[in-house]
C-alpha cells in the first residue's frame, strides 16, 4: 500500500503521539509517524466561525513549530548521527505526517534493560558522552527537547562494533525563545520545574520562565543515573504525607521528592567519585546550579578513560589490571580501509598504534575466547542466532551450570560476560527452538523399528489349584490438584507484592525470579512465550506490583 510516495510495511500501529508505521522508499527503510492531534479542522459546518479559526491557528502554529525544529536540528544533523531527525513532513487530509530514515543497530525498546545490563561502565561511558553531545549540539541551536526518557535515547551498535545514543522524537521540542502554550513531557523524567509548571493552575507564565534547557540536563541525568544503576533515585527520606502515598503503592517521582523539600540519593552502585559528582549536579533542584551540556560533556570526557571493546573477529579479551600496570588510560577502536588496529592512549599522554597481535605481545591480554557458539547442552533444544547475538555485541559463548541451572555463558570482547538460562535466550531471540534430535536410522534413511522387547518368560506350572480371584477394589477418586499460581514469590529482600490484575492487565501471563548482570528480578511472559526482564522498581512503576 503507497503512503504519500512510500510504500507500508505492515499496518499503522497506535502510539502516544498517534499512529507509526514502517515504510520503504528508494530502497531504504523509513520510520513514519502521523501525529493525532493537533488536526487541521474540517469545514464541513459543524463548527462555528471562531472555533473553526482557533483549531486551524493550534494546527499550522504547531505544523510550524514541527517544521522550524527540524530544519534547524537539521543543519548538524546528517544521516547516520547521534541524533535521528524527520528527513521529511507531509500533510495527508487533515493530519501532520514525519517521516525519518530507520536507524540501523537500534536495539528494541523490549531489549534496552536487558542489554545495559551486560555491558561495562567503560560501554556506558561511551553511551553518556554520546548522549550529552547530542544534546549539546541540540541545545546549541536554542532548542528544548523537552522529552527526554530512557526511550527517546535510543541504544544503538554501530557498524564500528560501539554502542552509542542517539537521540530521537522531537514531538515535543520547541526553541527558548518561543515557548509553547503547553509544555509537555514525560512524567517519570520531569525536572522539578516542569513537574511545578505542570501541578499548578495559577501562576503559569511566572513558572514557565524558569523552564530552559536546564530541564533536559535534570531528565539526561536520571538517564546517566539508569545507565551506570539500572534504577532511577530514591529519596532519602520522605514526607509523611509521601510516605503514605508510596505505603499505598504509589510512585514517588524525583521531582515530586525534590519540590516535597526532600533529598535523592544516588545508588551505591556509581563506584565512581566523579561519575557521582557529575549526575548529583545534574539532578539538582534548582536549574541554575545544574551544568550545561557542554560542561556535561567535558566533565565527562575528563572522568574516567574509556578502554574499549576489542574488534569481535580479532577474538581477544583484555586484561585491565594488565593495562592499568603498563601506564594506559585508554584504547580506541581504528579502522583504516580494511585493517583493523588499536590506539593506546598512555597516562603521560603518549600515544602508540598496534594490531591485535601487539596487543597480545605487550600481555595486554587475558585469554583467548572460545571458538563460536557451543554446542547446546541436551535436551534443550535450541539453535542460536549468530547473526543477532554478534549484533548485539556477543562473539563467543560455552557451556556453563550455575547454581545448579544449565545454561550458556556469553562473551564480550571487553571481557565481560553474561550468563543466560535458555528460555531467556529464547525470550530475547537470541536462539529459537529446534526441533528434536532425529530417532535413529536403520542406515538407508528409515527410522529402525525399536528393539522388541523380551518376552516375558511362562509362568511355571504347577499342580496346585488355582487361586481364587479377587473382585478388585474400586480406584479412589484422585485428589483435586490445585492450580499452580501462574506469578511466583517476590524475592524476600523486595519486600513487594503483585498484583496480579496489573499484570494481566500488561498481557502477561506468568512470571518467574531471575537474575540478571547480577541484579535480582523477574521474567514476564506472554501467552506466545516471549519474555520481559523486569526489575523491582520497574514492577512497581508498571504497576506489575506494590511496595509492602
Amino acid at each position: 500500500m503507497m503512503f504519500h510516495g512510500f510504500e507500508l510495511i505492515g499496518d499503522w500501529k497506535n502510539s502516544q503521539c498517534g499512529q507509526t508505521a514502517r515504510a520503504k522508499k528508494g530502497g531504504r527503510l523509513y520510520f513514519l509517524k502521523k501525529y493525532q492531534t493537533p488536526v487541521m479542522p474540517i469545514n464541513n459546518g459543524t463548527l462555528d466561525a471562531k472555533t473553526f479559526a482557533h483549531n486551524k491557528e493550534l494546527f499550522e502554529k504547531f505544523v510550524a513549530t514541527r517544521k522550524g525544529v527540524n530544519a534547524s536540528i537539521r543543519t548538524i544533523a546528517g544521516s547516520g548521527g547521534n541524533i535521528v531527525i524527520p528527513c521529511e513532513e507531509f500533510i495527508e487530509g487533515n493530519q501532520y505526517v514525519e517521516a525519518a530514515e530507520f536507524v540501523d543497530g537500534a536495539i528494541d525498546d523490549d531489549e534496552t534493560e536487558t542489554v545495559l545490563a551486560t555491558l561495562s561502565v567503560d560501554v556506558k561511558k561511551l553511551l553518556m558522552q554520546t548522549a550529552a553531545g547530542a544534546l549539546f549540539s541540540v541545545h546549541s541551536k536554542g532548542i528544548v527537547h523537552s522529552d527526554l526518557k530512557l526511550k527517546n535515547v535510543l541504544l544503538v551498535r554501530n557498524a564500528s562494533g560501539n554502542y552509542v545514543a542517539k537521540l530521537i522524537d522531537f514531538d515535543s521540542s520547541w526553541f527558548v525563545d518561543d515557548k509553547p502554550e503547553e509544555i509537555v513531557g514525560t512524567i517519570d523524567y520531569y525536572s522539578p520545574e516542569l513537574g511545578e509548571y505542570a501541578d499548578s493552575e495559577d501562576d503559569r507564565e511566572e513558572l514557565e520562565k524558569r523552564i530552559t534547557e536546564k530541564t533536559d540536563i535534570f531528565s539526561l541525568g536520571l538517564i546517566f543515573h539508569y545507565y551506570l544503576t539500572g534504577s532511577l533515585p530514591e529519596a532519602v527520606s520522605l514526607t509523611d504525607r509521601l510516605q503514605k502515598r508510596k505505603d499505598k503503592g504509589k510512585v514517588i517521582y524525583c521531582w515530586i521528592v525534590l519540590n516535597s523539600g526532600c533529598e535523592l540519593k544516588l545508588s551505591p552502585d556509581i563506584k565512581s567519585a566523579k561519575y557521582a559528582s557529575l549526575i548529583r549536579d545534574m539532578l539538582s533542584k534548582n536549574p541554575d546550579d545544574r551544568p550545561t551540556a557542554s560542561e556535561v560533556l567535558k566533565r565527562l570526557r575528563e572522568a574516567e578513560p574509556v578502554i574499549q571493546e576489542p574488534w569481535p573477529e580479532h577474538g581477544i579479551v583484555l586484561d585491565k589490571d594488565n593495562l592499568e600496570k603498563a601506564g594506559i588510560q585508554g584504547l580506541e577502536k581504528v579502522k583504516d580501509g580494511e585493517n583493523k588496529t588499536y590506539r593506546i592512549i598512555y597516562y603521560d599522554g603518549r600515544r602508540e598504534n598496534v594490531d591485535a597481535e601487539g596487543l597480545v605481545s605487550m600481555g595486554l591480554t587475558a585469554f583467548t575466547l572460545p571458538e563460536g557458539f557451543c554446542e547446546p547442552w541436551e535436551g534443550h533444544e535450541l539453535a542460536f542466532d549468530e547473526e543477532k547475538l554478534k549484533s548485539r555485541g556477543f562473539v563467543c559463548g560455552e557451556r556453563a551450570e550455575v547454581a545448579g541451572v544449565k545454561g550458556y555463558k556469553l562473551y564480550r570482547s571487553d571481557s565481560n560476560s553474561s550468563f543466560f538460562k535458555p528460555e531467556m535466550l529464547i525470550a530475547m531471540k537470541y536462539a529459537v527452538k529446534a526441533d528434536p534430535a532425529p530417532a535413529p536410522t536403520d542406515g538407508g534413511g528409515k527410522t529402525a523399528p525399536a528393539a522388541p522387547k523380551p518376552a516375558a518368560a511362562p509362568a511355571p506350572v504347577t499342580e496346585s489349584a488355582p487361586a481364587p480371584v479377587e473382585t478388585p477394589a474400586p480406584a479412589a477418586e484422585p485428589e483435586p490438584v490445585p492450580e499452580a499460581d501462574p506469578f511466583c514469590k517476590p524475592w524476600a529482600e523486595h519486600n513487594i507484592e503483585f498484583d496480579p490484575e496489573g499484570i494481566r492487565a500488561k498481557g502477561f501471563v506468568r512470571s518467574e525470579q531471575t537474575t540478571l548482570g547480577g541484579v535480582n528480578g523477574y521474567n514476564f511472559y506472554t501467552a506466545d512465550g516471549s519474555a520481559r526482564f523486569i526489575r523491582q522498581e520497574m514492577a512497581i512503576i508498571q504497576k506489575l506490583a506494590k511496595k509492602l
